[in-house]
Protein backbone atom coordinates (compact mmCIF):
# COMPACT_ATOMS: atom_id res chain seq x y z
CA UNK A 1 0.00 0.00 0.00
CA UNK A 2 2.95 2.36 0.35
CA UNK A 3 4.64 3.69 -2.76
CA UNK A 4 8.18 3.93 -1.41
CA UNK A 5 10.30 3.55 1.67
CA UNK A 6 9.22 5.39 4.77
CA UNK A 7 12.58 6.46 6.13
CA UNK A 8 11.71 9.14 8.72
CA UNK A 9 9.08 9.69 11.37
CA UNK A 10 7.84 12.60 9.27
CA UNK A 11 7.25 10.20 6.34
CA UNK A 12 5.50 7.74 8.64
CA UNK A 13 3.25 10.37 10.21
CA UNK A 14 2.29 11.65 6.75
CA UNK A 15 1.51 8.12 5.64
CA UNK A 16 -0.66 7.45 8.71
CA UNK A 17 -2.53 10.74 8.14
CA UNK A 18 -3.04 9.79 4.47
CA UNK A 19 -4.90 6.64 5.55
CA UNK A 20 -7.67 8.87 7.00
CA UNK A 21 -8.33 6.44 9.82
CA UNK A 22 -11.12 6.71 12.34
CA UNK A 23 -9.87 7.15 15.90
CA UNK A 24 -8.55 3.89 17.35
CA UNK A 25 -7.39 3.01 20.81
CA UNK A 26 -5.78 -0.38 20.24
CA UNK A 27 -3.74 -2.32 17.74
CA UNK A 28 -6.74 -4.63 17.22
CA UNK A 29 -9.01 -1.72 16.31
CA UNK A 30 -6.41 -0.48 13.85
CA UNK A 31 -6.10 -3.95 12.28
CA UNK A 32 -9.89 -4.04 11.86
CA UNK A 33 -9.86 -0.70 10.05
CA UNK A 34 -6.95 -1.68 7.81
CA UNK A 35 -8.64 -5.03 7.05
CA UNK A 36 -11.77 -3.23 5.91
CA UNK A 37 -9.81 -0.72 3.81
CA UNK A 38 -7.79 -3.47 2.10
CA UNK A 39 -10.72 -5.84 1.70
CA UNK A 40 -8.54 -8.56 3.19
CA UNK A 41 -8.85 -9.83 6.77
CA UNK A 42 -5.99 -9.49 9.22
CA UNK A 43 -6.22 -11.90 12.14
CA UNK A 44 -4.13 -11.48 15.28
CA UNK A 45 -3.46 -14.57 17.36
CA UNK A 46 -1.13 -15.47 20.20
CA UNK A 47 1.16 -18.48 20.08
CA UNK A 48 4.13 -19.73 22.03
CA UNK A 49 6.97 -18.89 19.67
CA UNK A 50 10.48 -20.27 20.23
CA UNK A 51 12.70 -18.23 22.55
CA UNK A 52 15.06 -16.89 21.41
CA UNK A 53 13.27 -16.11 18.20
CA UNK A 54 10.90 -13.65 16.62
CA UNK A 55 8.32 -11.94 18.84
CA UNK A 56 5.98 -11.58 15.89
CA UNK A 57 5.44 -13.37 12.60
CA UNK A 58 3.38 -12.45 9.55
CA UNK A 59 1.71 -15.36 7.76
CA UNK A 60 0.37 -14.39 4.35
CA UNK A 61 -2.29 -16.96 3.51
CA UNK A 62 -4.41 -17.23 0.39
CA UNK A 63 -7.44 -15.42 1.82
CA UNK A 64 -6.08 -13.50 4.80
CA UNK A 65 -3.05 -12.28 6.71
CA UNK A 66 -2.28 -13.60 10.17
CA UNK A 67 -0.13 -11.79 12.71
CA UNK A 68 1.19 -14.20 15.30
CA UNK A 69 2.33 -12.59 18.52
CA UNK A 70 4.52 -14.24 21.14
CA UNK A 71 2.10 -15.15 23.92
CA UNK A 72 4.66 -14.08 26.53
CA UNK A 73 4.40 -10.46 25.34
CA UNK A 74 1.92 -8.26 27.19
CA UNK A 75 0.57 -4.71 27.22
CA UNK A 76 2.29 -2.02 25.19
CA UNK A 77 5.00 -4.48 24.08
CA UNK A 78 2.38 -6.83 22.62
CA UNK A 79 0.61 -3.95 20.86
CA UNK A 80 3.90 -2.74 19.41
CA UNK A 81 4.62 -6.20 17.99
CA UNK A 82 1.20 -6.18 16.28
CA UNK A 83 1.78 -2.66 14.93
CA UNK A 84 5.25 -3.67 13.69
CA UNK A 85 3.87 -6.67 11.76
CA UNK A 86 0.98 -4.53 10.46
CA UNK A 87 3.59 -2.09 9.13
CA UNK A 88 5.25 -4.92 7.22
CA UNK A 89 1.88 -5.92 5.76
CA UNK A 90 1.10 -2.37 4.64
CA UNK A 91 4.56 -1.80 3.23
CA UNK A 92 4.34 -5.16 1.49
CA UNK A 93 7.99 -5.90 2.18
CA UNK A 94 9.31 -9.37 1.76
CA UNK A 95 10.66 -11.02 4.87
CA UNK A 96 12.59 -14.21 4.99
CA UNK A 97 10.57 -17.20 3.89
CA UNK A 98 10.45 -20.38 5.92
CA UNK A 99 10.11 -23.68 4.13
CA UNK A 100 6.99 -25.55 5.24
CA UNK A 101 9.14 -28.38 6.63
CA UNK A 102 11.13 -25.98 8.84
CA UNK A 103 11.25 -27.26 12.47
CA UNK A 104 10.58 -23.79 13.91
CA UNK A 105 7.14 -23.83 12.27
CA UNK A 106 5.88 -26.37 14.80
CA UNK A 107 4.63 -23.41 16.87
CA UNK A 108 2.40 -22.46 13.94
CA UNK A 109 0.73 -25.85 13.59
CA UNK A 110 -2.95 -25.40 12.81
CA UNK A 111 -2.35 -21.91 11.41
CA UNK A 112 -0.59 -22.95 8.23
CA UNK A 113 -2.74 -24.73 5.65
CA UNK A 114 -1.87 -28.32 4.84
CA UNK A 115 0.44 -28.61 1.85
CA UNK A 116 1.39 -24.96 1.61
CA UNK A 117 -0.70 -22.04 0.42
CA UNK A 118 0.91 -19.64 2.88
CA UNK A 119 4.10 -17.67 3.09
CA UNK A 120 5.56 -17.16 6.55
CA UNK A 121 7.45 -13.92 6.87
CA UNK A 122 9.70 -13.07 9.77
CA UNK A 123 12.88 -11.17 10.25
CA UNK A 124 16.14 -12.35 11.74
CA UNK A 125 18.09 -9.29 10.61
CA UNK A 126 16.90 -6.33 12.63
CA UNK A 127 19.08 -3.60 11.20
CA UNK A 128 17.69 -3.69 7.66
CA UNK A 129 15.86 -0.83 5.98
CA UNK A 130 12.60 -2.84 6.12
CA UNK A 131 12.96 -3.32 9.90
CA UNK A 132 13.72 0.34 10.46
CA UNK A 133 10.70 1.29 8.38
CA UNK A 134 8.44 -1.11 10.31
CA UNK A 135 9.65 0.23 13.67
CA UNK A 136 9.12 3.85 12.65
CA UNK A 137 5.67 3.17 11.18
CA UNK A 138 4.66 1.17 14.28
CA UNK A 139 5.77 4.12 16.44
CA UNK A 140 3.74 6.52 14.25
CA UNK A 141 0.65 4.28 14.56
CA UNK A 142 1.15 4.26 18.34
CA UNK A 143 1.41 8.06 18.42
CA UNK A 144 -1.95 8.44 16.71
CA UNK A 145 -3.60 6.14 19.26
CA UNK A 146 -1.85 7.28 22.40
CA UNK A 147 -3.58 8.68 25.45
CA UNK A 148 -1.01 7.41 27.87
CA UNK A 149 2.24 9.33 28.54
CA UNK A 150 4.23 6.15 29.17
CA UNK A 151 3.38 4.80 25.71
CA UNK A 152 4.14 8.17 24.14
CA UNK A 153 7.59 7.95 25.76
CA UNK A 154 8.11 4.49 24.21
CA UNK A 155 7.23 5.98 20.82
CA UNK A 156 9.72 8.82 21.32
CA UNK A 157 12.39 6.34 22.42
CA UNK A 158 11.90 4.28 19.24
CA UNK A 159 12.05 7.48 17.20
CA UNK A 160 15.30 8.53 18.92
CA UNK A 161 16.86 5.09 18.52
CA UNK A 162 16.18 4.92 14.79
CA UNK A 163 16.74 8.62 14.17
CA UNK A 164 14.46 10.96 12.35
CA UNK A 165 12.13 13.60 13.64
Amino acid sequence: MTTGRLSTMRDCRSYVRSLRLDPYSSAHELCDQISTARGRPIRVIEARLPVPGPMGVWVCRTDDDVVIVQDLAVGAHRDHIVLHELAHILCEREGERYRHDEPALSALEGILPEGGGAVVRFRSVHDSAAEREAELLAAAFAEFAVDDRAEAKVSRDVQRYFGGA
